[in-house]
């Protein structure tokens, strides 16, 4: 169907504040739209400061984003041409607690685990259980640490691989998982060798609860934030909780029923504040991926601030954000950019772990092939063959990521 007219007015409109029930969600059923007229960072950054949850941003003139009828309505009078996009078929009835046909080799939280306790038990030189914590719910945030070190070395360089911050975006799963039997089953000696001189951190997903909601009823849910109940609804934004500039620039919502709601203070989501634990404690990594999708991009600081060298970076550091994701975009044929290039964002992953923590983190926004968050199992084994290369590349720079760029690390600057 087609809403509204063909020529897009100005974003300077009054922005419609977008309200949602106590039940998180706005209400009426969530469908995918294609929104014509935005063409700038500035117009998708307001979209998203006003509640709409983009989910596809890649475009010149157009995003992909996910509502209700209502607000498809609100942004056609507007004069935005929207149109619906709908979602394919998830396939028939399916077992709760579970994911529907046409998905059943995407690992649920007791598959992701299950994967992980044989990994190593398979390889218990090199392949060690550990833990972020509990998140809200009980749930173990279970992840490995791969390393020839029966013990944790914090002297040895260390790189971070976490996956599901969003509870729909299940693909990051698959791929943080095929990280982990790669490192210890690849027959590449380039890779293999990694074991005996880094400390490898993979955390498949942050986000159980939400992960497990999202498929309770044998169905896809939509579900993005974490299971937390807030003031007004249910649900933080694990990625807009972060202590750097929370809150600070419009990039996330106050709103506890909005998708980017930042919580009700930084790191209040316990997933978060476990997080923020365990980077505390290791201060050997130095750099790591978060994988998320969809959308093709691979994202580099800062998310709160359009500019390329705000004061809180140094030249060197901006660098090599540059020089990482040119070399990670050569693998993956994902396009590299600042990640306010895409839209504002405040309280994210990246910002938090270079501007408090002084690494080097790298955001993934990967392959939707028209499915937008739910491919089919289908594209399974492509999206992580196209992502082994760059995590493998980033792993082996963990020793000096300014490296890249020719300064030795005893010269390099460190984020503060």
């Amino acid at each position: 169907m087609v809403i509204g007219g063909i020529v897009a007015l100005a974003l300077s409109l009054a922005p419609v504040a977008l309200a949602a029930p106590p039940g998180g969600k706005p209400s009426g059923s969530v469908k995918r739209f294609v929104v014509h007229g935005v063409y700038t960072r500035e117009q998708r950054s307001m979209l998203v400061s006003e509640g709409y949850d983009i989910g596809e941003a890649a475009w010149a003139d157009h995003v992909e984003l996910y509502g209700t009828a209502r607000q498809a309505r609100q942004l056609a009078l507007r004069g935005f041409r929207v149109r619906e996009r709908p979602l394919p078929p998830h396939g028939g009835f399916s077992l709760p607690d579970d994911f529907p046909p046409g998905f059943e080799d995407y690992h649920n939280y007791a598959e992701m685990t299950a994967d992980l306790q044989a990994l190593a038990a398979a390889h218990p030189q090199f392949v060690h259980l550990i833990s972020l914590g509990n998140s809200f719910e009980g749930r173990n945030i279970i992840g490995v640490r791969i390393s020839d070190d029966a013990n944790d070395n914090l002297s040895e360089p260390g790189v971070f691989f976490v996956g599901q911050h969003h509870a729909r975006e299940h693909m990051t799963v698959e791929v943080a998982l095929a990280h982990a039997h790669n490192f210890v089953e690849s027959s590449q000696v380039n890779v293999r060798s990694l074991i005996y001189s880094r400390q490898i951190y993979i955390f498949p997903s942050l986000n159980p609860d939400g992960s497990e909601y999202d498929i309770a009823t044998g169905n896809f849910q939509m579900w993005r934030k974490n299971r937390q109940p807030n003031p007004t609804a249910i649900g933080t934004d694990n990625n807009r909780n972060f202590s750097y500039r929370w809150g600070c620039c419009g990039g996330s919502s106050g709103n506890g029923g909005s998708e980017t709601y930042r919580g009700t203070a930084p790191l209040s989501a316990p997933e978060n504040m476990r997080m923020s634990d365990f980077m505390v404690a290791h201060p050997n990594v130095t750099t790591g991926i978060s994988y998320h999708t969809y959308g093709n991009l691979i994202l580099y600081p800062y998310g709160y601030t359009y500019d390329d060298l705000p004061p809180d970076m140094d030249p060197i550091d901006r660098q090599t954000f540059v020089a990482m994701a040119a070399e990670m975009a050569r693998t993956t044929g994902y396009h590299p950019q600042q990640s306010s290039d895409l839209y504002i964002t405040d309280g994210d992953w990246n910002d938090w772990m270079y501007g408090s923590m002084g690494r080097y983190p790298i955001t993934f926004e990967m392959d939707s092939y028209g499915y937008g968050f739910y491919p089919p199992d289908d594209f399974i084994p492509q999206t992580i063959s196209k992502n082994l290369a760059a995590a493998v590349f980033i792993a082996s720079i963990a020793d000096c990521p300014t490296r890249i760029v020719g300064v030795s690390c005893s010269l390099a600057p460190s984020a503060d």
